[in-house]
């Protein structure tokens, strides 16, 4: 059962960094042969759909992990019911728009093309939040492999319907239509899947069934709302303070690394089931045990990652994005920031436990401070140097999560973290520093791919070697391993 759940956790995942890393790649190819000003704007519509979607969807795209496993009688109408919810959203923020929303959100913006851009986006949300249930549909069916295949094509069908046109139109419009164009396709797949895996029963939908989905879905929307929000309100902050172009170079180092998403979502959802049941056993010492073991396998990863981009980040936003976006390196590097809090998903013991009501608190208190912190940060630092108020807000609230969590598992904070080995990690990881520095220093006129294939190359045999010495890493095992696979790769 463990590895079932472990091979769902992979399966989405790896769909969430796929989408990350296409997002990646369509950014590079847009930012290239777009303007600063062109491509400000493609984003800011963008980033329009993503901050209101939530409002509308209440969580809707969540429920039918919890309406459709072990359904055999009517399945079919507990979907429809589902897709009505999301379709009259999908239809309110398209009416939104129709009715003069373009016109106020460029407003807000600063960006009159703006007005332009979102009459073009009018059929996407229609078109594309009838899908937002696919993953909880399929999932909830057992159709892991399929949700593998739709993520993967879907994501290369949307990449390919905004990228290739733009090459020969450069236009943020062709970009748009492009999105909705490969909405409509991928939609009319996803809605396929979801009523093959849901083929039992009338359907037609009712009132009582509805008002089941709404009862449950409205306080899980509230928290993905207000965490939403929390996470993109200094997208919109900037957006409205400062030009197109200052947007546009700040937009493209406001990201997350597409890794940080699989590593933390995958170690989170194996370990809640056991959080889960040593809390119901009673078990406490196990549960710290097990907060010990994620914290260091995460650590491992995500701290040697934070501190090689925190060197490297002009680089990689100049290999990414081109010269014009090296100043992207200082929002990028404020957000590394908070990978050292990533090394432990404070929800999941949360979640575990039965206290769930925390994590909406926390994401209110988060999504004030963060508010409040990020127009500060821009008022007196830039717009660039917006993520301050996202990373000390996101420190501000840690005392608050482990104050919880200590008085639930009823353990002290000395006890609660493995405070010895993290920073055995931290130290290891930060060991190659000089190295790093050193090579920017000789590398000045290398090219920016090149310094970073070096770099990384000398980055990880020093610091995997560090991390073998202090017993975190056997390298005898890991390329053991390697050869394994290489061989069943070259047999098959």
């Amino acid at each position: 059962m463990l590895q079932t759940r472990f091979a769902k956790v992979i399966v989405l995942s790896s769909g969430q960094a796929l989408t990350a890393l296409v997002g990646i790649v369509s950014a590079a190819v847009l930012a290239r042969v777009f303007s600063q000003t062109d491509y400000a704007s493609y984003r800011q519509t963008l980033l329009a759909y993503t901050f209101a979607v939530p409002f509308v969807t209440l969580g809707f795209d969540q429920a039918l992990y919890y309406f459709l496993p072990g359904e055999e009688k009517r399945s079919r109408g507990i979907l429809v019911e589902n897709l009505i919810w999301l379709l009259g959203a999908g239809a309110l923020l398209s009416l939104f728009l129709l009715v003069g929303g373009n016109r106020l959100l460029a407003m807000r913006f600063n960006n009159p093309d703006l007005a332009t851009l979102l009459l073009f986006l009018i059929p996407y949300p229609l078109l594309m939040l009838p899908a937002a249930s696919l993953s909880a549909c399929l999932m909830a069916r057992n159709r892991t492999e399929q949700v593998a295949g739709f993520n993967v094509g879907s994501r290369i069908l949307m990449l390919l319907a905004i990228v290739v046109p733009c090459l020969i139109w450069p236009n943020p419009s062709t970009a748009i239509i492009g999105t909705v164009i490969g909405a409509a396709a991928t939609t009319a797949a996803a809605l396929i899947l979801m009523f093959n895996s849901c083929n039992a029963g009338s359907w037609y939908p009712t009132f009582a069934g509805i008002g089941k989905q709404i009862r449950f879905s409205l306080p899980l929307g509230l928290a993905v709302l207000v965490g939403t929000v929390a996470q993109t309100v200094g997208q919109v902050i900037v957006a409205a303070r400062c030009t197109p172009e200052t947007f546009a170079i700040f937009i493209n180092g406001a990201m997350e690394i597409p890794l940080i998403g699989v590593i933390t979502g995958s170690v989170t959802s194996v370990v809640m089931v056991d959080y889960a049941r040593f809390y119901r056993e009673g078990r406490i010492d196990e549960i710290v045990e097990l907060i010990h073991r994620a914290m260091i396998r995460s650590g491992l990863i995500l701290l040697p990652v934070m501190t090689f981009f925190l060197c490297m980040a002009p680089e990689t936003m100049c290999l990414i994005f081109g010269q014009r976006y090296e100043a992207s390196a200082i929002p990028f590097r404020l957000f590394l920031l908070m990978l050292p809090i990533r090394t432990l998903t404070f929800g999941a013991i949360l979640q575990a436990t039965g206290n769930s009501r925390h994590v909406l608190i926390y994401a209110v208190i988060y999504l004030i401070t963060n508010t409040l912190l990020t127009w500060c940060a821009i008022e007196f630092l830039g717009p660039l140097f917006a993520p301050v108020g996202s990373v000390l807000s996101d420190f501000a609230t840690v005392p608050y999560l482990v104050c919880v969590i200590r008085r639930i598992l009823k353990c002290s904070v000395a006890s609660l973290f493995p405070w010895i080995d993290m920073v055995k990690v931290t130290g290891a990881s930060f060991i190659s520093i000089p190295l790093l520095l050193a090579l920017k220093g000789l590398g000045t006129t290398w090219p920016s791919g090149v310094l970073l294939l070096i770099a990384s190359l000398v980055f990880g045999v020093v610091t995997t070697s560090v991390f073998a010495f202090l017993g975190f890493v056997d390298v005898v095992v890991m390329f053991r391993e390697i050869e394994s696979r290489m061989k069943r790769l070259w047999i098959s």
